[in-house]
């Protein structure tokens, strides 16, 4: 047999692949979370001029805890806002024109579709609208669930117990994500142990990290969506004692855990930002 002939072509580096989180869907996460934030400071031009009452809201910083969930949810999903927004209607694939012009100043309501359920102002009201359409998913099929998303400080760690304890009595098929806290919450990490005295599993997970949050929310669903109950991912700020600052920003975090797997360069990274950004003046308002 003939020694396989030697070339002068090098031989070409190929990046480490997670077999948990396949570098396609790393790069899908990443693209997501860069276009919501695109999008978010797009908005925030649109409403410039529009009165305090009648914006839209935005909340920078979310991208890492909404993508990780948002994806992961299928097609017969529901989710529950703590606020009006439209961070998981975009991810969910409403088209976007439809969010630009609902952004508008002089824009209506957006119209909810069939995935998501009517916005409560009063939070105890919304979750347990959230309880209760969980149950009543799981009572047609099992598999669907609600994700609802959640600030810590919408009620006082007594106000959380009845709400955990009722979807963990019933089982009920939900998700709860608490965003990360701002204004006045608990100490980072508190609901994540309430929520477990309670019978809802509570897994505190860093809000920068969206490859820690993506693969937290996918364990989660497969015990929420076989039935095992509810389930609390609760983002917060993690700092390392004895170390720098590190970074707050989830898209510039992913974007360097990118870099250095070498799973995408800086010219990925800028046809991410042309290509949204081509779209987004694309659409006359």
């Amino acid at each position: 047999m003939k020694a396989a002939k030697k070339t002068d072509i090098p031989a070409v580096e190929i990046p480490w692949e997670n077999p948990l989180i396949p570098n396609k869907r790393l790069r899908e996460l990443y693209t997501a979370m860069a276009e919501l934030r695109l999008l978010e400071e797009h908005i925030a031009l649109l409403q410039r001029r529009a009165k305090p009452a009648a914006r839209i809201e935005i909340n920078p910083g979310e991208e890492a805890c909404r993508v990780s969930a948002v994806l992961s949810l299928l097609p017969g999903d529901v989710t529950s806002e703590p606020a009006p927004g439209l961070a998981t209607r975009f991810l969910r694939g409403t088209k976007l024109s439809e969010i630009l012009h609902s952004a508008t100043p002089a824009a209506n309501t957006p119209r909810l579709d069939s995935t998501e359920l009517p916005f409560a102002l009063d939070p105890e009201r919304r979750l347990l609208l959230a309880i209760g359409a969980a149950l009543a998913l799981a009572a047609r099929k099992k598999g669907p669930l609600v994700a609802a998303f959640i600030y810590p400080g919408e009620l006082t760690l007594p106000e959380w117990k009845p709400i955990f304890r009722l979807a963990s009595a019933h089982a009920a098929p939900v998700l709860f994500v608490a965003l990360p806290a701002s204004g006045v919450s608990p100490k980072h990490g508190k609901l994540a142990e309430l929520s477990t005295s309670a019978g809802v599993p509570g897994i505190p997970v860093d809000a920068v990290d969206a490859v820690a949050l993506y693969r937290v929310v996918q364990e989660s669903m497969v015990r929420v969506r076989a039935g095992g109950g509810p389930v609390l991912m609760e983002c917060i700020p993690f700092e390392i004692p004895g170390q720098d600052a590190q970074p707050t920003d989830p898209v510039l975090a992913m974007r360097a855990s990118l870099l250095h797997r070498n799973v995408a360069d800086d010219a990925w990274f800028a046809s991410v930002d042309a290509r949204f950004s081509a779209r987004l003046k694309a659409i006359k308002l």
